[in-house]
């Protein structure tokens, strides 16, 4: 479950979606190549996102494996509380 209120899979995704995406891959320790494959971006793109969620202290890194954080891990839980909240007031 992303945060974005389409289902349509064909879609661009959009950067909170793709942000969603490796921070629930990473819940549980994964390998960068794990991340770029199964989210479906590229070498460039990945070092961007891991960049930009490790400085943010959303996701950590120990001997090649990316972890989501404990702040990682509760900015899941916002999302997925206003994930419901907009399929609530849509309705």
């Amino acid at each position: 479950m992303s945060c974005s209120t389409s289902n349509n899979p064909r879609r661009r995704r959009v950067r909170h979606d793709i942000i969603m995406e490796i921070l629930k891959m990473a819940k549980n320790g994964t390998r960068k190549t794990k991340i770029m494959y199964k989210g479906r971006l590229s070498f460039s793109q990945l070092e961007q996102y891991l960049k930009a969620l490790k400085e943010a202290d959303f996701i950590a890194e120990e001997s090649g494996v990316w972890k989501t954080t404990e702040k990682g891990l509760h900015v899941i839980e916002a999302c997925k509380i206003c994930h419901r909240l907009l399929k609530e007031a849509s309705v």
